[in-house]
C-alpha cells in the first residue's frame, strides 16, 4: 500500500493521486491550483513533488483545509485525547481535528463508532495510548495479558498499534471460539467465520476475516491522527496559500493550472457553512471551466461531452460502508476547447483518441518520466 496524502476525507484523491499527478502538466508552469482541495491530497502530493513555484488550496467547507493547515503546522504534536461520542457532538463543529478525525467514513457528521463497539474501541484506545490495560482487562480479559506482554517496552505509539491488532489476532486464532467471537462486539465485528470441515470444533479459522481484525484493531482514530503528525514534516509551506472562497471567487494568475475536483454530479451538496446546504450548480460550473485562459483539469466520473474531452482515467475500488466496496472508474477531462492547449503543455505528439482515453495515460506516463 502506498503512502497516504493529505488528511482523511470523504471522497480523498489519496489512493490515486500518484497515477493522476501524471496526467497534469507541470513544465514551465508557476502556479498550482486546487480549488476545491477537501483534505488536499493532490496539493500534498504536488507539495512533495515540487513542481510548481506556487501552491493555492481552496476549499468552500474548509474543515478538512483548515485540519491539514492546523497538521503541517505542528497543532497535534503530542495530540492523544479520546474523544467520545458526547465530546464529538459538541466539538465537531468547533474543532475540525474532531469533525474529520472521529466522524464515520470522514463525513464530519456522524460519529465515528457505533455505540455498542464504542466502549471496546476507548479500550484499545487506552491500552495503545496511555498503557492503561483496566478496560480492556474488563472488556477483553482472555486477550489482555497477551495485550500488555506485547507492548512491554514498546514507547512508541504507532509501533504500539501496529503490534496490538497482529496480537490479537495470533491469540485467537490458537484459542479464540465461535462462542468468544459471537458475545464479544469488538470479535465479532471482524465477521471472524468457523469452519467445523478444516479445523476442531470451537477454533477460528478464516485467516481473511482474521486480517480484517488486525485492520479493526488498528484504531482509525489513530491512524489519522499519525497521518496528521507527518504533515508537520512538509516542506515548502512559504510557496503555499489557503483560502475557503468560493471557486469563482478565487483569482487565477497567469501561467498556471487550474485543477479542480468537485462534488461529483451524483452528490448535490456543496457547503456545510450554513444551516441550509447550498446545491452545487453543475452547469454553472461547466460554463466557468469553458471560459477559463488558464488550463482547467476536471476530475469526475462523467462530464458533457459535447463540452469536455475525457484525457486519462483509472480504476479503484472504493469503500461503501464498513463491508461493502465498489470498482469505480475516475476520470479527468479538460474543456475540448483546450484540448491542444492541454496536448502543447503535456508534450504530447500524437493525437488523443477521444474513443480510447486510456491510451492517453500510457503517453502521460512516458512523457512526465523524461
Amino acid at each position: 500500500m502506498g503512502r497516504n496524502y493529505g488528511v482523511s476525507y470523504k471522497g480523498s484523491k489519496s489512493r490515486i493521486v500518484d497515477k493522476l499527478v501524471t496526467a497534469i502538466p507541470y513544465k514551465g508552469v508557476d502556479n498550482f491550483y486546487d480549488l476545491f482541495a477537501g483534505g488536499c491530497a493532490v496539493t500534498h502530493k504536488m507539495l512533495l513533488e515540487g513542481r510548481y513555484e506556487h501552491y493555492y488550496a481552496n476549499d468552500y467547507d474548509g474543515q478538512a483545509l483548515r485540519l491539514f493547515n492546523d497538521g503541517i503546522h505542528g497543532k497535534y504534536r503530542g495530540e492523544k485525547r479520546w474523544i467520545s461520542r458526547e465530546d464529538f457532538i459538541k466539538l465537531k463543529d468547533k474543532e475540525p481535528y474532531v469533525a474529520c478525525c472521529w466522524s464515520f467514513g470522514n463525513n464530519q457528521r456522524d460519529y465515528l463508532y457505533s455505540r455498542k463497539l464504542e466502549p471496546y474501541k476507548k479500550a484499545c484506545h487506552y491500552a495503545i495510548v496511555f498503557g492503561d490495560f483496566g478496560l480492556l482487562r474488563e472488556l477483553c480479559p482472555e486477550v489482555c495479558n497477551v495485550c500488555i506482554e506485547a507492548l512491554d517496552g514498546v514507547k512508541n505509539t504507532h509501533e504500539r498499534r501496529i503490534k496490538f491488532g497482529p496480537t490479537i489476532v495470533k491469540w485467537l486464532k490458537a484459542h479464540g471460539t465461535p462462542e468468544m467471537v459471537e458475545n464479544n462486539p469488538l470479535y465479532s465485528s471482524c465477521h471472524v467465520k468457523h469452519d467445523t470441515k478444516t479445523r476442531p470444533k470451537g477454533t477460528i479459522r478464516d485467516l481473511q476475516s482474521l486480517q480484517s481484525l488486525q485492520s479493526l484493531q488498528s484504531l482509525e482514530s489513530l491512524e489519522r491522527l499519525e497521518s496528521l503528525e507527518r504533515l508537520e514534516r512538509l516542506e515548502r509551506l512559504e510557496r503555499l496559500e489557503i483560502s475557503t472562497s468560493d471557486y469563482r471567487l478565487v483569482e487565477i494568475k497567469p501561467n498556471s493550472v487550474i485543477y479542480c475536483d468537485p462534488p461529483y454530479s451524483s452528490t448535490n451538496t456543496y457547503s456545510k457553512k450554513s444551516s441550509t446546504k447550498q446545491p452545487f450548480s453543475h452547469e454553472e460550473f461547466y460554463d466557468w471551466c469553458c471560459e477559463q485562459k488558464e488550463l482547467v483539469l476536471v476530475s469526475e466520473y462523467d462530464m458533457p461531452s459535447d463540452r469536455f474531452t475525457e484525457v486519462w482515467n483509472t480504476k479503484h475500488v472504493q469503500s461503501l460502508c464498513a463491508t461493502k466496496t465498489s470498482e469505480v472508474c475516475e476520470r479527468l477531462f479538460v474543456p475540448t476547447r483546450q484540448l491542444d492547449k492541454y496536448r502543447e503543455m503535456m508534450g504530447l505528439a500524437k493525437e488523443i483518441n477521444i474513443n480510447k482515453p486510456r491510451y492517453v495515460e500510457q503517453d502521460l506516463f512516458a512523457s512526465v518520466s523524461n
